[in-house]
């Protein structure tokens, strides 16, 4: 039987956070697995994506006997849409906090399938593999890294019955031990790359609900035009996914890309959801150029944290008519010895300079701060409060402050020592916006202080708005209660308590095993 034979599910698992969590975000559709089904349908494979959170949205179902919640839908209703003809199942764990539900969709998944071939990928995996084929040995392997060509080789090795020593990238148990067989070089080529594929992926319910990363008044789809992240700063995972290297895509593929969720599905806005957008200023500016010639009548937004260095008011402007909407622009930190510490490579006068110029031509920004870094002082603490007046002086339009959560295999997570119970919800790591779990991981400030300086530098920022920019407030007002398209992180969670959207908690008898 070849590969064109092969039918493949891949399960993109639903979130998990508190009951009591409160987001501006109520679904996104997941790039990564619409990355690795478009790879296997390229080379031939029946492949579908099992979204368990699109299929769930605004659904809530309170896991039995904690104080966590899935948005989705359940792991028996993941299993029970699973073909009984399915060749392999694949599976994404992207994220540590979801482990003790991905964990669960598992065992329901080898219940029913007790000799199915069983593949994982994602952050998770990549810093957890060991653990991961520990607690669950049934897993066939674990695609570690970058994961397209790595799935494909595997894949061709379960189509020809071969074994699996000697791919690169994967990690599997053998007689009780975990073999790693190291990772894979990084794929330096993207011409070639295939395509996304949402199959499977109601893509349609997503633009319907306006599911998007802030894009609650838009029909908005995820896309990456770059792979990986020059800095190494100490609490990122990008070191260990991706390594420290950046790879950018034909600008002309990627606005071709646009066109075709503009064409396919009435798309009206992108998000693109890269680990580091604006890098090399000649591609930004040819992408541009291709994007304003295209005439595409939609916006774009760049919603994960990006740097300014690359970044002049002549390149802005082209950005603005191309279509940028919103940038999301990660400071982290106004002092430079924090920054220094954790390998944040930041020129501050150069970052507020760029704040304000983005601001003055029409482009809403928004800041990302963390708080609770090991070592990080009250003075520091200080330093940042003065740049959140600044910023708001300079024009940012909206502000994300959260706590620094060490994540699986960053540089500060090895030097800390930490050491999770994925499985427990008492030692189990959360969420970096999980307001009454927030942890601080300085010897010079408390759990209560941390979330004072959360609460009270967030609540303080739109203060700040309110009297410098008072028309703002009014235009906001206007934007939640009457036109119902809210444009910033404050005014989309107001939106979603006022619609529910986060509230409508199922209680079901769900017990994690």
């Amino acid at each position: 039987m070849n590969s064109k034979n092969k039918k493949i599910v891949i399960i993109r698992t639903p979130f998990v956070h508190p009951v009591t969590h409160v987001s501006s975000i109520t679904a996104v559709p997941d790039i990564g697995t619409a990355y690795v089904n478009g790879a296997l349908l390229h080379h031939g494979y029946d492949s579908f994506i099992i979204d368990g959170t699109g299929e769930g949205i605004n659904k809530r179902t309170q896991l039995k006997g904690t104080d966590l919640a899935i948005g989705g839908i359940t792991a028996d209703e993941i299993v029970a849409k699973i073909p009984d003809d399915i060749d392999y199942i694949g599976m994404q764990s992207m994220h540590s906090n979801r482990w003790i539900y991905d964990r669960h969709i598992l065992k329901k998944i080898f219940k029913r399938f007790p000799n199915a071939k069983v593949f994982m990928g994602g952050e998770h995996v990549s810093a957890c593999f060991e653990m991961i084929l520990q607690d669950v040995p049934q897993i066939t392997a674990c695609v570690v890294g970058e994961g397209e060509e790595t799935a494909i080789e595997m894949l061709d090795a379960f189509d020809k019955g071969l074994p699996l020593d000697g791919i690169a990238g994967l990690a599997f148990i053998r007689d009780g031990k975990v073999i790693d067989n190291g990772r894979r070089r990084r794929r330096t080529n993207l011409v070639d790359l295939p395509r996304p594929s949402w199959r499977g992926v109601p893509i349609h319910k997503y633009l319907e609900n306006h599911c998007g990363v802030n894009s609650l008044s838009r029909k908005s789809i995820p896309m990456v035009a770059t792979r990986g992240c020059p800095y190494s700063c100490t609490f990122c995972t990008v070191p260990n996914m991706w390594e420290s290297k950046w790879f950018a895509r034909p600008p002309e593929d990627v606005v071709d890309e646009m066109r075709s969720y503009v064409e396919k599905f009435g798309a009206n806005h992108i998000d693109f959801v890269d680990l580091t957008l604006i890098i090399n200023k000649k591609w930004m500016h040819r992408f541009c150029d291709l994007l304003i010639e295209a005439k595409l009548d939609l916006t774009w937004a760049i919603p994960i944290g990006t740097r300014t260095e690359s970044i002049d008011l002549e390149l802005l402007e082209k950005m603005k008519k191309s279509g940028l909407s919103r940038v999301l622009y990660s400071a982290e930190s106004g002092d430079d010895d924090t920054l220094d510490r954790i390998k944040k490579a930041l020129d501050i006068e150069h970052f507020n300079l760029i704040v304000k110029q983005t601001s003055q031509i029409g482009i809403v920004v928004k800041i990302a701060l963390i708080f609770g870094f090991p070592g990080q002082k009250l003075r520091e603490v200080w330093s940042t409060f003065l740049l959140v007046n600044k910023l708001a002086w300079l024009g940012a339009r909206d502000i994300v402050c959260l706590s620094f959560i060490p994540y699986p295999k960053t540089e500060l997570f090895d030097q800390l020592g930490i050491n999770y119970d994925y499985t427990s919800t008492d030692n189990n790591i959360r969420l970096n916006n999980d307001i009454p779990n927030m942890k601080s991981w300085s010897e010079h400030f408390g759990d209560r202080a941390l979330r004072f300086f959360v609460v009270s530098f967030t609540l303080y920022f739109y203060a700040l708005q309110g009297l410098f920019r008072p028309h703002r407030v009014f235009a906001g007002f206007y934007r939640v209660f009457i036109k119902k398209k809210p444009l910033t992180n404050f005014e989309s969670i107001i939106y979603n308590m006022l619609h529910k959207k986060m509230a409508n908690l199922e209680m079901d008898d769900l017990q994690v095993v």
